[in-house]
């Protein structure tokens, strides 16, 4: 189950004056450019670790509740709701109280509140969605160094100010955030 993104973050994962300071592209008009590539390479480090880094909402679809769902993408921080097609094929959302979540793991789960269980759903595809936000927080303060190192290199790279070695080894930085 890969998760949607419904609101993308507001923010870049690094400082747009650290980028272009790494692209050495200082006075050169490149600002685009640069922010561009830091959106790539922001992209790929996500991939990579399989990790959200600023705040954003996502959404995965289930074809019925499982004991215990999984929300890709950590840090969890809140889920916005449970929707469900009912057996009629009317959509209901989940009363809050009917679930808990778990933002401790990672990745993140809901699972039933205690002496409740999930209800029954259509027999159709996609009959389960969860809207959730994630992140480590709105911006580039709240993103691990490792994952700045790792743009940062990205970009440089790009921007030809980075040996073939340099850039082959920064796939590395990312080891300490990558979610098994």
């Amino acid at each position: 189950m890969t998760p949607k993104v419904i609101i993308p973050p507001a923010e870049l994962a690094v400082s747009l004056d650290s980028a272009i300071t790494a692209a050495r592209a200082n006075g050169a008009g490149l600002d685009d450019e640069v922010k561009q590539a830091v959106l790539t390479a922001t992209a790929e480090a996500e991939f990579e670790t399989q990790r959200a880094f600023i705040t954003q909402t996502l959404r995965i679809t289930l074809d019925r509740f499982e004991g215990a769902i999984k929300l890709p993408r950590p840090r969890l921080i809140s889920v916005v709701h449970v929707k469900f097609l009912d057996q009629a094929g009317q959509q209901q959302t989940l009363d809050p109280q009917d679930y808990q979540v778990d933002t401790e793991s990672e990745p993140g789960y809901i699972v039933p509140a205690p002496g409740k269980a999930w209800p029954a759903t259509a027999a159709r595809i996609n009959a389960v969605e969860v809207q959730y936000v994630a992140g480590y927080g709105p911006d580039h303060t709240s993103v691990p160094d490792s994952v700045k190192g790792f743009i940062l290199r990205r970009v440089a790279e790009q921007f030809g100010q980075l040996s073939a070695s340099m850039g082959a080894s920064a796939l590395r930085l990312l080891d300490g955030e990558v979610v098994y």
